[in-house]
């Protein structure tokens, strides 16, 4: 029996073509959002855009802003990160958000905010309600996607 966290996923706002300066780009980044736990290779990307894979990974680069393993990456890591604040074991999200193992998505989660996902977890959860206080803010957060390297 599988468990999965589908019906527990952040709406996602899904791009069109009306987004992007290239007409054509809306259909892979919609493929990826909604594919995000499979792997998502460039041929595949490309080829739903009718251009070349060269092509298709420069033209991703001008238009986002970053290559598409990069955007990739980072939209894994985003979700990994919601879900961890939801409280969902580290296993559980790596198989979700497309990473090979816990370990990669170890690695990836602290390569991008300097922390595991037990740490991130920690660091995000709010206080009890009986404490008095406000709940701490998240100390993890997703940079700009331009700062580190995923590797």
């Amino acid at each position: 029996m599988s468990t999965t966290v589908a019906s527990s996923q952040p709406q996602i706002a899904r791009p069109t073509a009306d987004d992007h300066a290239h007409p054509r780009l809306g259909a892979a980044l919609a493929y990826i959002h909604l594919h995000l736990s499979e792997p998502l290779p460039l041929p595949l990307l490309a080829e739903l855009v009718q251009l070349s894979v060269g092509r298709f990974v420069t033209v991703f680069r001008q238009t986002v802003g970053m290559t598409p393993h990069r955007y990739i990456s980072l939209k894994r890591i985003r979700r990994a990160q919601w879900l961890l604040r939801e409280g969902h074991s580290p296993a559980l999200i790596a198989h979700e958000c497309g990473f090979y193992d816990q370990s990669h998505l170890t690695r990836c989660l602290k390569s991008v905010c300097g922390m595991t996902p037990r740490q991130f977890q920690t660091a995000s959860a709010p206080l009890p309600a009986n404490t008095g206080r406000s709940p701490p803010m998240p100390r993890a957060q997703v940079v700009d996607g331009n700062s580190r390297s995923m590797g």
